[in-house]
């Protein structure tokens, strides 16, 4: 077993193209300039957005002990260091021939429809939220007694939409388990929890 498990030097020799062993951490090859300037801009909005929500906390005592300070120091930090990257990335030419190549990616991702599909759920999901944020009213149902919220109407013909879109059900059918499972999940927390959803709007 120990001289089957010996590579000899002739069976090295023998092979047609060299092992080149690399490092896991060696990856200072596959960055470019772009690909640095993207990632600068994506950390940038994202500390933003970090910054942003630690401001809204409220303050019980002091700024010195206020649970935003630790998130606003490392999106601050964050932030920092992402326009070292973005200033470096533009000195090395991120930006030479920046605008055919955004075009021509542009074009590659939204040939794809699945990639359009995926943009449209998105479209959709943030217009359902805008919409249920924005949105209050009752809907009175005859006969019942009983009316409908806002978030249950726009729900029902959201998810109805979406089903219909992506599931490609006949419309009747999606419609009606989009009611289903609204209205259980709504009445559930009525009558469950004494709550209107949603209670945080």
């Amino acid at each position: 077993m120990a001289a089957e498990s010996q590579t000899s030097p002739e069976s090295v020799e023998q092979g047609t193209e060299p092992v080149l062993m690399r490092d896991e951490e060696d990856v200072a090859k596959e960055s470019t300039p772009g690909k640095d300037l993207v990632g600068a801009i994506a950390i940038a909005v994202f500390a933003g957005v970090i910054m942003v929500g630690s401001i809204r906390f409220e303050v019980p005592d002091t700024r010195f002990t206020a649970p935003g300070l630790l998130p606003f120091i490392t999106g601050l930090a964050l932030l920092g260091m992402s326009l070292v990257l973005g200033v470096r990335a533009v000195r090395a030419g991120a930006l030479s021939g920046a605008g055919a190549a955004f075009s021509r990616a542009w074009a590659a991702y939204f040939a794809s429809s699945e990639e359009r599909r995926t943009w449209l759920l998105g479209a959709l999901v943030l217009a359902y939220v805008v919409l249920v944020a924005q949105l209050s009213f009752e809907l009175p149902v005859p006969l019942v007694g009983y009316a409908l919220s806002a978030y249950e109407v726009i729900s029902v013909l959201m998810i109805t939409l979406l089903l219909r879109l992506f599931w490609r059900a006949s419309l009747l059918r999606c419609f009606l388990v989009s009611v289903f499972a609204v209205e259980a999940l709504a009445l559930a927390f009525r009558f469950g929890f004494n709550m209107i959803m949603p209670e945080v709007f």
